[in-house]
């Protein structure tokens, strides 16, 4: 039976695209359909893009060529079985190459091949030298159509495996490795060359300690991964492998098991990427704190509920260097922690867990034979891409030097407010006897307002004479003046620096006092509001007395109105409205006036 060599398949263009590639399977379909349609040419072909590429051939030398040159483009118009008697005889292929060849094609019977959604994918068919008017038998129709079942189940499977084998060989960051039961490599990927060194076929059949430390081999390391992937679903670690050059490079690694459907453990697959970067640095970093020995680094892993500590860290809280680096339990890192910082400390790490919620504690540890010692820790929950909880990480500082300066200040400053009384008593009873004779109301308005005085100064003097919270002031300063039910207070917490502290302090006091003789709080239904705010950089606060006499505005203005006049620290930003309703006073300052400390 002649070749035809002066064509492409079963069309007429003359230059060759590619050669066929066969395939075995295949290659059975296309002599099962020659040999139940009794025909001495079969050929299936697959489609791509806009040509028909020969996959199996028996009877014929065929190469890809543009479908709309082949006989089969008929078929795949015709969407299903296409047989044509005589080729000669049919409008369609009179004129095709391969039957005006001597000798010629005849006869031709082809079955389209699709997928599930009926998209084409090529074609089997059948060929003889000689017309056929009956065509095929009915069984020869019902073989061939079965083949072509066969045939789009072959390319079906063959289409999912080159898919996922692209994707295999796709992600070049990550080593790719598949392994039978015994750790026996069976797949490589092209990732795994580029990092590891080894192509797929020296690496084929190679046991998979092959990158694994010297080290690591002595301990057995890739039989616990293989162990961990059975028992947990995976096995996680970050350690040194090597490359076939013999470097040797960090990487953080997942072993996990590969089953068939049925649920039957067939072999594993490792993912390795490269991280030698990141662990130089983490390594230049850690040393850096090594010589300052002042800081540890933790991790604690999502996976075995384990937290591996630095050596700064194990020496820090008492424990064994080798036992911290290789994993311990919660209740083994926190064995020294004081008891009464526990429920805390467990509290705040519970959040991180179950919320996400950043974390920073401060607590103690009681170390046998050393002194008692304080350690800050903060850290955060780390996730990945697809936003599951991976580590737990943070550093711990101890700050013990820092909580005993505190502790030493805390005395200092309350032996300053001490005499800072005092000095006031002293200061108010120097008062006293100097004006003794002189009209009882000024001296009363002079020693409230030293009162006054005392009280700013006993707050700023707890606070390291910095600054204090708005609400500490108001607490201090007004429940002297009057009932606290009185008082109607809204706005934010707010920080006011020492020079702030001490005008609010006294201007506050001048408000109060005046309402207790002519506003508001002279009667028993009067009340005053309180408010106060942030206008982008600008602090307003209003004073605002109700359920009291008319607001009146004195004509002589005495040492309280000169000082309300002035406002806060100095500004002189006041609007004073003597309203029928009673008074309101609106002030207002820069933020920064607020909050500055004169030191």
């Amino acid at each position: 039976m002649p070749a035809v060599d002066d064509n492409t398949g079963m069309g007429s263009r003359q230059a060759p695209v590619t050669t066929a590639e066969t395939d075995p399977q295949l290659d059975d379909i296309a002599l099962l359909a020659a040999q139940i349609c009794a025909a001495p040419v079969a050929l299936l072909g697959v489609l791509e893009n806009d040509d028909q590429v020969p996959r199996a051939t028996l009877g014929i030398h065929a190469k890809t060529a543009p479908l709309n040159e082949l006989i089969c483009q008929h078929t795949i118009d015709t969407g299903g079985l296409l047989v044509i008697s005589d080729l000669a005889e049919d409008r369609r292929t009179k004129t095709h190459a391969l039957v005006t060849a001597k000798p010629s094609l005849r006869f031709y019977a082809g079955m389209m091949l699709a997928d599930k959604s009926g998209t084409p994918l090529g074609s089997l068919c059948v060929m003889d030298y000689e017309p056929r008017p009956g065509g095929l038998t009915t069984e020869q129709e019902a073989g061939l159509k079965a083949l072509a079942r066969q045939a789009m189940t072959l390319l079906s499977v063959e289409s999912e495996r080159s898919r996922a084998r692209t994707v295999f060989d796709s992600a070049i960051d990550y080593a790719i490795i598949v392994m039978d039961l015994d750790g026996t490599v069976v797949d490589w990927s092209e990732g795994a060359q580029r990092i590891l060194g080894w192509d797929r076929d020296e690496m084929i059949g190679r046991d998979v300690d092959a990158f694994f430390t010297p080290e690591d081999r002595e301990a057995g390391i890739s039989d616990k991964e293989m162990q961990s992937a059975r028992e947990k679903g995976r096995g996680m670690d970050e350690r040194w492998h090597l490359r076939k050059s013999g470097e040797r490079f960090w990487a953080s690694g997942e072993m996990m098991p590969l089953r068939q459907p049925s649920g039957k453990l067939e072999g594993y697959v490792k993912m390795l990427r490269d991280r030698t970067k990141e662990r130089v640095a983490e390594e230049r970093l850690e040393m850096a704190l090594a010589s300052s020995g002042a800081v540890g680094l933790w991790d604690w892993m999502v996976d075995s509920d384990l937290l591996h500590g630095d050596a700064n860290f194990a020496r820090l809280y008492g424990l064994d260097i080798d036992e911290t680096k290789a994993g311990l339990t919660e209740e083994q890192y926190q064995r020294y922690v004081v008891a009464d910082d526990l429920e805390a400390l467990r509290r705040d790490i519970r959040e991180v867990f179950e919320a996400g919620a950043d974390f920073l504690v401060e607590y103690r540890l009681d170390i046998p034979d050393l002194p008692l010692r304080w350690v800050e820790c903060k850290g955060r929950m780390l996730y990945s891409a697809d936003g599951q909880p991976v580590r737990f990480s943070g550093t711990a500082v101890d700050i013990t030097a820092r909580k005993l300066a505190e502790e030493q200040r805390h005395l200092l400053m309350q032996e300053l407010s001490h005499r800072v009384k005092n000095t006031f008593a002293v200061v108010q009873a120097i008062v006293f006897q100097t004006l003794r004779g002189i009209d009882q109301k000024v001296i009363d308005a002079l020693q409230s307002r030293l009162a006054a005085l005392s009280r700013a100064h006993e707050i700023l003097v707890q606070t390291s004479w910095s600054s204090t919270s708005i609400d500490e002031l108001l607490d201090r300063v007004l429940r002297f003046e009057g009932d606290e039910s009185r008082f109607v207070f809204d706005g934010p917490d707010l920080v006011i620096g020492s020079r702030a502290a001490l005008s609010l302090s006294m201007l506050l006091h001048e408000l109060a006092t005046n309402a207790v003789k002519h506003g508001s709080l002279s009667v028993s239904d009067g009340k005053v509001f309180l408010s106060w705010k942030l206008r982008e950089e600008t602090f307003c606060l209003e004073w605002k007395e109700t359920g009291g006499p008319p607001a009146i505005n004195s004509e002589s203005k005495g040492f309280g109105s000169k000082l309300i006049a002035m406002g806060i620290a100095g500004t002189r930003e006041v609007d004073l409205d003597y309203a029928p309703e009673g008074l309101t006073a609106r002030f207002e300052c820069p933020r920064e006036t607020l909050e500055f400390d004169q030191g």
